[in-house]
């Protein structure tokens, strides 16, 4: 193995045992946001790491943060519409609370890349996620994938977007899909490498979220 990627791979592993006692610490004082937050980090840089994995699963079990979350979807959805676009739309909601990507603080959040048709791809995904009705959600991707043929000079900026809106209107599997491409192609981009630790976990464990059961 090259040096360089054995420097790099002790380098993640002080890093991620740093970033373990720090986890430890916060969930001790039930910082659950801070905690959790270290836990996408390590899985930022090892995706598979079990102890940040069954950490999360932990600092979601938690009694207090699972009350405040089913109060909150009391109050926003009908607790009697069980159908999946409406367990869709309460993960989606929990998913945003939750969140601590810094990139949903950035001031072009909203901001659609200069490049025509991705507004066409928002709408098409806020439909399916507002109504249920995905029928169309394969144009939304089709529309992506050509926009970024057609412009290579802002398929960052176009990615990241659109993993955006996926991620916030909860279709974890396709943001992850997105940024797994990113990072391929910019495997130290440690912005998208930490979305898609969080995209990562809320696609496998979706099926977990106490509050949303």
């Amino acid at each position: 193995m090259p040096a360089r990627c054995l420097l790099l791979m002790e380098s993640h592993t002080h890093t991620i045992a740093r970033l373990i006692k720090q986890a430890d610490h916060f969930f001790s004082h039930h910082d659950w946001d801070e905690a959790a937050t270290r836990c996408y980090q390590i899985l930022a840089l090892d995706p598979d790491h079990p102890a940040a994995q069954n950490k999360l699963r932990l600092i979601y079990l938690q009694r207090d943060l699972v009350h405040d979350m089913r109060c909150a979807l009391l109050r926003l959805f009908d607790p009697t519409d069980a159908s999946p676009h409406q367990l869709r739309r309460k993960l989606a909601f929990s998913y945003r609370v939750l969140s601590r990507w810094a990139g949903w603080l950035d001031d072009d959040v909203n901001e659609t890349p200069p490049v025509y048709g991705l507004e066409e791809a928002a709408q098409i995904i806020n439909h399916a996620y507002l109504l249920g009705e995905d029928q169309e959600l394969l144009r939304a991707w089709n529309v992506y994938t050509t926009t970024c043929t057609e412009h290579p000079g802002c398929k960052y900026a176009i990615q990241l977007w659109m993993a955006k809106q996926y991620a916030e209107h909860g279709f974890f599997a396709d943001a992850t899909e997105i940024l797994t491409e990113v990072i391929a192609h910019s495997p130290t981009n440690a912005e998208a490498r930490y979305l898609l630790a969080e995209m990562r976990w809320w696609r496998d464990h979706a099926d977990t979220i106490a509050w949303v059961l």
